[in-house]
């Protein structure tokens, strides 16, 4: 069910692929900066694959079964239900092997709920690059800009960057 404008909230979700084993501040502080580059209130985060890793890559092990993918599902419909907006940022790079599987089948069922929800849609010029990749993308395309205000002209709604 679409929601109307009288229901938005300023609640934005940033989806990343999972839970770090390490404490993960610079991910949430480019998080943060989503937030307010967005114009959002608040924001929440919540992961494609349920299971943390030390690394991305190390999803394509952990991930070869569909448990962790199946158990990340609540905790995204939660969060999309309370979504105003939602930033892809799980990254670039499919995991290899059964998880890619389970990955791609992820990312179809994440999209059937975000169209469900009428969320609008961001991510970096149409990829969804992890927060810890963001500013080296806004340095090569924008390199005289400082981060905060590269970072504006790169996190667009997926719509423009289609239509484009």
């Amino acid at each position: 069910m679409k929601r109307s404008e009288e229901d938005q909230k300023t609640n934005l979700l940033v989806v990343l692929s999972n839970p770090p084993t390490t404490s993960g501040v610079r991910t949430l502080q480019r998080v943060e900066l989503a937030r307010e580059t967005l114009g959002y209130s608040a924001v929440q985060i919540a992961n494609l694959f349920s299971i943390p890793t030390y690394r991305t890559g190390d999803i394509s092990s952990v991930g070869a079964v569909a448990g962790g993918w199946l158990a990340a599902r609540a905790g995204l419909s939660a969060a999309l239900s309370k979504a105003d907006a939602v930033v892809l940022a799980y990254g670039c790079q499919e995991p290899s092997g059964e998880a890619r599987l389970h990955f791609r089948d992820q990312l179809s069922w994440l999209e059937a709920e975000i169209e469900d929800q009428g969320v609008r849609t961001w991510m970096l010029e149409g990829r969804p690059r992890h927060p810890s990749r963001w500013h080296r993308h806004t340095h090569v395309v924008y390199p005289d800009l400082p981060f905060a205000e590269a970072l504006v002209r790169v996190l667009l709604p997926v719509e423009d960057v289609r239509g484009a």
